[in-house]
């Protein structure tokens, strides 16, 4: 099988592509090597060792220097940073909404089937999310992962595209970028930082292990339906607070002493309520908690401190 991976050399997107070398499938990465890909994230000792190709899904010229013989297509490459999409919305626009245009006139006009990974952050109101719920976006990087679903909707039905779409809640695991919680927190207490907790910190999110979404991955590109959605989400959600307490906790620091609390975000999303009935309906269910976990991380992001260096 041979796939084409683009954000391969991300942190969701080297999971997968890991993952799939480890199959044995035939991987081609394309990704355009910005600050938050790290090709040290690709297992080089591994015998399928994936073809890495620079470039940007938002360049239309990429795709006439691409094979046109894969068997499928997933799309990994996103600009995700919420902060960020307030600032440079444009360039959210580009990446999510022209890339992704790009993309899947691509796969229809070669007939690849085509993967693409978008967010709870859908609807961002607090009300739960299904497959078939209305989007209701809340910022601007919510709002082009919304607009990107709607153009698979009408690609599929104007150009017979085959595509599925996979929802992320907040990822988690060893190699991820530090402007994330969890590995952004770590790193603070490493060097004796200030913890800040924006607004009063009751923000509730849950927690998906990456390796748990690529499980989800694979059995969507095996049992789902085409031209379907489907929801990724664990039952394993905490505060803000609570993560940062089992973060100073594993780390033998006092939370007190530890945190200061700032203005909040603007336009803070209070709980994201995604409902993933249906793709455990086919398979699927968490193995991996943040709890069980985050004495793993800890320990990796202490020794790889280096890592994105």
């Amino acid at each position: 099988m041979k796939v084409l991976i683009t954000g391969g050399l991300g942190f969701v997107g080297s999971h997968i592509s890991n993952r799939f070398s480890d199959r044995g499938y035939e991987v081609v990465i394309l990704d355009n090597d910005g600050h938050t890909s790290c090709i040290n994230r690709i297992d080089k000792a591994k015998y399928n060792y994936p073809i890495i190709l620079i470039g940007d899904i938002q360049d239309s010229s990429i795709y006439d220097k691409l094979d046109t013989d894969f068997d499928l297509v997933i799309n990994s490459a996103a600009e995700t940073h919420v902060d960020e999409s307030f600032i440079r919305p444009t360039d959210f626009i580009k990446t999510n909404i022209l890339g992704l245009h790009y993309l899947s006139k691509y796969c229809s006009d070669n007939d690849i089937p085509l993967i693409h990974l978008s967010t709870d952050e859908v609807i961002g109101n607090g009300e739960p999310l299904y497959e078939d719920s209305m989007t209701l976006p809340t910022n601007p990087y919510s709002a082009t992962k919304a607009s990107g679903e709607s153009l698979l909707h009408a690609y599929g039905y104007c150009y017979n595209l085959n595509w599925k779409v996979v929802r992320l809640n907040n990822t988690y695991g060893t190699k991820q970028f530090p402007d994330k919680l969890i590995p952004y927190f770590i790193t603070k207490l490493q060097d004796n930082e200030k913890l800040t907790i924006h607004g009063t910190g009751e923000q509730v999110r849950y927690f998906l292990n990456a390796d748990d979404f690529v499980d989800a991955v694979e059995l969507v590109m095996e049992k789902g339906e085409n031209k379907n959605i489907y929801n990724v989400s664990t039952d394993e959600s905490y505060t803000v607070i609570e993560v940062t307490k089992m973060i100073c906790d594993g780390m033998g620091k006092n939370f007190d002493e530890c945190v200061e609390y700032v203005e909040d975000r603007p336009f803070q999303d209070p709980i994201y309520l995604s409902n993933s009935d249906k793709l455990r309906s086919i398979g699927w269910k968490p193995k991996r908690s943040l709890k069980e976990t985050l004495h793993e991380l800890i320990i990796w992001y202490t020794h790889e401190r280096d890592f994105f260096k």
